[in-house]
C-alpha cells in the first residue's frame, strides 16, 4: 500500500484491503515507510483514554514530514 495525496477537501479515504505480516522487527529492513498510527475510532481514544492499536508501516514516495503535518492515521471504525 503506498499513500498517494488526498483530492482537495476529501479528508476520509477509505484503505484497501491489507495483508498484515508479522516478523521479528530486527529482521525487517523498511525504506520510504511512515509509521502510522492506528487507531479504533475517529476520536483516537475512548473514555478511558485507549484508542490506539498498533502501528502500521506504509508505503510512501513523498517526503515523510509532508504525511506527518497533515496529521495522517488509519481509523478502524468510522462514525
Amino acid at each position: 500500500m503506498c499513500l498517494k495525496k488526498q483530492d482537495p477537501k476529501v479528508l476520509v479515504v477509505a484503505l484497501p484491503i491489507i495483508q498484515i505480516v508479522p516478523a521479528e522487527a530486527v529482521k525487517v529492513k523498511l525504506t520510504n515507510t511512515l509509521k502510522t498510527p492506528v487507531y479504533t475510532t475517529s476520536d483516537r481514544r475512548n473514555a478511558m483514554g485507549v484508542g490506539l492499536v498498533c502501528e502500521a508501516d506504509l508505503t510512501t514516495y513523498d517526503d515523510i514530514s509532508h504525511w506527518i503535518l497533515q496529521g495522517v492515521a488509519v481509523v478502524l471504525n468510522t462514525d
